[in-house]
């Protein structure tokens, strides 16, 4: 398998997949959506809430907010056993209106935890109105609930064109592609990676069946957006590392078979 790096940010990574298959393609897909560890809000405590939002909005609210930590630092938190300060962070929140309430006034227990961004509106505070509140924060599941989700993660096959015979109409097929993502010079013909698969150009290509746009099943063009305060190239890693895991515990299981 082969990995090219297309573009890279700060919250999103585009890469080139080759040599591979749809089942590890979708198998990373879904890992990275729905298995990678995640801190988010997953309880408050109010002590006064007079805001114009009820305290089930507030916390809701606060679910959502993406916080930066260290993937390495934290555990899960067991059922039944007391948390700790590897397994639970608490923000405390108090402040009084008039004034709106920002992701930046959460005080966190760990100053290596933090919201991904200051400026998240909470609610806002009218005149003498209080808010105070402790919120407890841990790791987490997206395939258990939708706030710990990682990244946002698709891919779509790699474009790949074929010229049976030479067409009558070259000009008005390129001038069909409504990505301008395909080129046709004699007998040659190239696609771009912008080329969707969508087959505008095949419809008027002619004579008919002479262009087949096809998508490559062992080239996948992946896209890995992060919605939390992990890295995307880290969640594409973690998300590797966990499918290994899957694959040893999968191969320890089948010896049973034996």
């Amino acid at each position: 398998m082969k990995i090219h790096i297309l573009s890279k940010t700060d919250t999103e990574v585009k890469f080139l997949m080759e040599e591979s298959n749809p089942q590890f393609a979708n198998a990373l897909r879904r890992i990275i959506l729905s298995e990678i560890p995640i801190m988010a809000i997953d309880s408050v405590d109010f002590t006064e809430n007079e805001s114009v939002l009820y305290n089930e909005v507030i916390a809701h609210r606060l679910g959502l907010i993406p916080l930066v930590f260290d993937s390495k630092k934290f555990n899960f938190k067991e059922e039944g056993e007391k948390p700790d300060s590897l397994s639970e962070v608490v923000f405390v929140i108090s402040k009084k209106g008039p004034g709106m309430v920002y992701s930046k006034d959460m005080k966190s227990s760990d100053p290596d935890v933090k919201p991904l961004y200051d400026n998240i509106p909470i609610v806002e505070l009218f005149d003498e109105q209080k808010l105070k509140l402790e919120a407890s924060a841990s790791l987490g599941l997206a395939k258990d609930h939708a706030r710990y989700q990682a990244a946002i993660a698709h891919y779509r096959y790699f474009p790949t064109a074929v010229l049976k015979e030479k067409l009558t109409n070259p000009e008005e097929v390129m001038r069909y592609c409504p990505k301008n993502a395909i080129k046709i010079d004699g007998e040659k013909v190239s696609v771009t990676m912008d080329c969707d698969l969508c087959r505008e150009c095949v419809k008027v290509a002619k004579p008919k069946g002479a262009l087949q746009i096809e998508g490559d099943p062992a080239r996948f063009i992946f896209n890995v957006e992060s919605i939390s305060g992990l890295r995307p190239d880290e969640i594409v890693l973690t998300a590797v590392d966990i499918l290994k895991e899957k694959a040893k515990d999968f191969g320890r299981e089948a010896k049973k078979l034996k």
